[in-house]
């Protein structure tokens, strides 16, 4: 994946998913229809919020990384909060969700957490564990020669 990614609209989309799951925990939704798409979409999100983790996590000298972090922490906070909401049991569609399904969201939830300790734990560390100045001191002469 060599191309730009652009954290704050993926993040964003991912924000707008995690509210629609939570809109559908609290309608009345007919099961039926909507409870496999519903669990598709809980693994499409967790399956993002992995790439988006490992994109951040390589990207050591991305400008602003310990803001995405934060925003990628603030959304597996949420995601967490609305695998919570399903286990819970509340709401038709909840409610409605097979030990199969179950065991799957509990699955996704332990995925989250561990997401979230990554992201604390490397929270702070982009500019302190490259160990490399981000300007040379050849690069910075060149830029400060006029002066």
């Amino acid at each position: 994946m060599n191309k730009r990614i652009n954290f704050e609209n993926n993040i964003f989309i991912l924000n707008e998913r995690i509210r629609l799951l939570r809109d559908i925990l609290s309608l009345e939704t007919d099961p039926e229809i909507f409870l496999e798409k519903t669990v598709d979409d809980i693994y499409f999100i967790s399956r993002t919020l992995d790439i988006l983790l490992n994109i951040l996590n390589k990207n050591k000298h991305l400008i602003e990384r310990d803001t995405q972090f934060d925003n990628l922490s603030e959304l597996e906070w949420q995601f967490c909060q609305v695998l919570s909401g399903f286990l819970s049991g509340t709401g038709i569609i909840a409610g409605s969700i097979s030990d199969q399904y179950r065991d799957t969201i509990v699955q996704v939830r332990g995925q989250s957490q561990k997401r979230q300790e990554i992201i604390g734990d490397s929270i702070g560390k982009g500019s302190m564990m490259s160990g490399e100045p981000l300007v040379s001191y050849d690069e910075l002469s060149e830029l400060l020669k006029d002066f």
